[in-house]
């Protein structure tokens, strides 16, 4: 009994217009009056009131009212009274009950008059009589009784009871009628959109409609027109194949359609009557009332066709003056717009060509853009949009990237002068010197005493080479000479290492290499490094990747920085660049040297850095696709 309740609850509301509808609400008011006028009869009561629970379109209160047999001018001494009764009644109660609770009638005593509601000498009995549907108590009916017989007045109250019985029957003879209705109407819009579909266009589709809606509503002309652009455009119209939109009829039927879209609600022309006090009603119909003139009085009822939401068009339809449309089919007329109106834009939508898809896909995706709809997202497009033509359009400097070590101009490694041992050591890294100046000592005793053996051997062969030259042995004396030579070459080489036995700097420079304190007295060969030193000035070796080498060349002008020091920048200038590529770290590069100028003192050998070489202007755009773009080219070369 749902279905029937709701009818008392909500009052058919999809609309406050739609609810207070006089094919809902008035039957209603009507059939409770008869019953109210049943039950005051039944139980001979002087007055009587019907009340109604509140729901979201009316507030509780009185609907219909019985005062036969009292003065009218004593309303507002009993009404309120009984009204107040009934609300206390309806607290306890609540919406649900029991079913001997939903129907048993409540007698009480009640004082009608200046003295008080409730004293002790009551003038009147109230019976309260609940009015039910399927365990739902939807209201009361109040009825004020004259005699203060508990027996009689419980008699009569029971007898109104049972006449109440019919409120529930009422309720299910309505919702057959509205159900019976609503079947009739599904029926015609089936029949409507069946027919619709039979046309091969958006425009035959609308001509049909035009036809088959005058034809099944008496109507004498029917049109339909659609969105297009700002303005609307004449689809259809009943009882013409072409539809000239250039004619001054086109033209004011136009200007109704536009009207009823600006306004985009429903209009009746001429007003109907029973709404011609309802302020939610009200309408601008200039340019219906010239269309009605144009051709002679005419009703006319403007729908507008929404898909979504969205109005789409605008569907009119004109009866003769003397013949408007009612009241009712205002509802079936609204239903049949709700339905052909996704239809007819769908079937649109399929005619259009390419060009035209292209050209509303453009429009609504600027409408997205613009309109108000999704503003956090749109703020992240405007501002990924900006930093994209940011990218694309400022220009930024263009730089060549390379991993960067430095090292000395000139470097000079001095290993031991001879086999022997090392003594002494006047150095430490760090250190400058200049050429010539003395880095340490080699131990020399041991080539002393060979010099000293050489020297004795020699004067022993200079006596045999006298004495054979005395005697004339010519043989003797040369093999003499022969000695005297080797052993003038053995103390010639052993002068010259005592001569080097002091280890010196070959240039001016610092000493790299060469904390040897703990070698001090070991054995050294010539294959051992015993200093390094290198000169003041600095090299920047510069490792370049294969893709950029092309933009390096000799002059070139860029910086280096140091993880010594990020905070500054060192100019460096390409000198020089290998022809060929080195594999480092899984990557070809090519060495390029670059001088730096005036390199300050945390630039020491072995340093390293990142460099940047100036090359010319770009984009950040271009900057960040370059070696998408250069790695598709080795892709996908032909």
């Amino acid at each position: 009994m749902s279905r029937d309740a709701s009818l008392i609850k909500d009052g058919d509301s999809t609309s406050g217009a739609q609810a207070m509808e006089a094919s809902t609400v008035a039957p209603l008011v009507a059939f409770l009056d008869s019953l109210l006028a049943h039950q005051v009869e039944l139980s001979g009561a002087e007055a009587g009131v019907v009340w109604l629970r509140a729901t979201r379109t009316r507030k509780a209160g009185p609907v219909a009212i019985r005062q036969d047999r009292i003065d009218p001018a004593r309303t507002g001494e009993w009404l309120p009274s009984v009204s107040q009764r009934i609300e206390r009644v309806a607290e306890s109660l609540g919406e649900t009950s029991s079913p001997a609770a939903a129907t048993r009638p409540i007698v009480e005593p009640i004082r009608i008059g200046r003295d008080g509601v409730y004293q002790a000498g009551a003038s009147h009995l109230v019976a309260i009589v609940p009015l039910s549907a399927a365990g739902t108590i939807e209201g009361f009916t109040g009825l004020l009784l004259r005699s203060v017989d508990q027996k009689t007045a419980s008699e009569g109250a029971l007898r109104a009871s049972l006449a109440g019985i019919g409120f529930e029957a009422f309720l299910w003879q309505q919702n057959a009628v509205r159900e019976g209705e609503q079947r009739v109407r599904l029926k015609e819009v089936l029949e409507l959109t069946d027919a619709a579909l039979q046309g091969s266009d958006a425009k035959a589709m609308c001509a049909i409609l035009c036809h088959e809606l005058r034809r099944r509503y008496a109507c004498e002309r029917v049109s339909i027109g659609l969105i297009k652009g700002e303005s609307i455009a004449v689809a259809g119209i009943s009882g013409a194949d072409t539809v000239d939109t250039r004619s001054p009829a086109a033209e004011t039927l136009r200007d109704a359609m536009e009207e009823c879209a600006i306004q985009d609600t429903e209009i009746f022309y001429p007003k109907p009557p029973e709404s011609e006090h309802d302020p939610m009603t009200r309408r601008i119909t200039i340019a219906h009332e010239r269309l009605s003139q144009k051709d002679g009085p005419s009703s006319i009822l403007s729908l507008p066709l929404r898909i979504e939401g969205d109005l789409v068009g605008v569907m009119v339809l004109e009866r003769p003056s003397n013949d408007p449309f009612p009241p009712g089919a205002a509802a079936l007329l609204r239903l049949v717009a709700e339905f052909i109106g996704p239809a007819v834009w769908t079937r649109r939508l399929a005619d259009r060509g390419v060009a035209a898809v292209a050209r509303d896909r453009c429009i609504d995706l600027g409408r997205a853009i613009v309109g108000p709809r999704h503003t956090g997202w749109k703020l992240v497009g405007a501002i990924l949009l900006l930093a994209f033509l940011g990218l694309a359009a400022i220009p930024i400097p263009d730089r060549v990237r390379a991993q960067a070590e430095v090292r000395a101009i000139t470097s000079r490694t001095i290993p031991p002068p001879f086999n022997g041992y090392f003594v002494e050591t006047l150095v430490k890294p760090g250190d400058h010197v200049r050429a010539g100046d003395v880095l340490g000592r080699m131990d020399i005793s041991e080539l002393t005493l060979q010099l000293e053996q050489e020297r004795g051997k020699r004067e022993v062969l200079e006596t045999e080479r006298d004495n054979a030259h005395a005697s004339g042995d010519l043989s003797t004396w040369r093999r003499a000479a022969r000695g005297i030579d080797e052993t003038d070459a053995k103390i010639a080489l052993l002068q010259s290492s005592i001569a080097r036995a002091e280890v010196r700097s070959p240039i001016d420079g610092v000493v790299s290499r060469g904390d040897l304190d703990d070698f001090v007295g070991a054995r050294v060969e010539p294959t051992m490094a015993l200093f390094e030193v290198v000169s003041p000035g600095r090299l920047a070796i510069l490792r370049v990747d294969e893709r950029d080498a092309r933009r390096v060349k000799p002059g070139q002008r860029g910086w280096i920085v140091s993880a010594a020091n990020p905070a500054r920048k060192v100019p460096i200038i390409v000198e020089r660049i290998n022809p060929s590529a080195d594999a480092d770290e899984g990557a070809n590069v090519f060495r390029v040297e670059a001088s730096i100028s005036d390199p300050p003192e945390f630039l020491n050998p072995g340093t390293r850095g990142r460099a940047r070489l100036r090359d010319g202007w770009t984009t950040g755009l271009a900057a960040l696709a370059r070696p998408i773009v250069d790695e598709i080219r080795l892709r996908y070369w032909w």
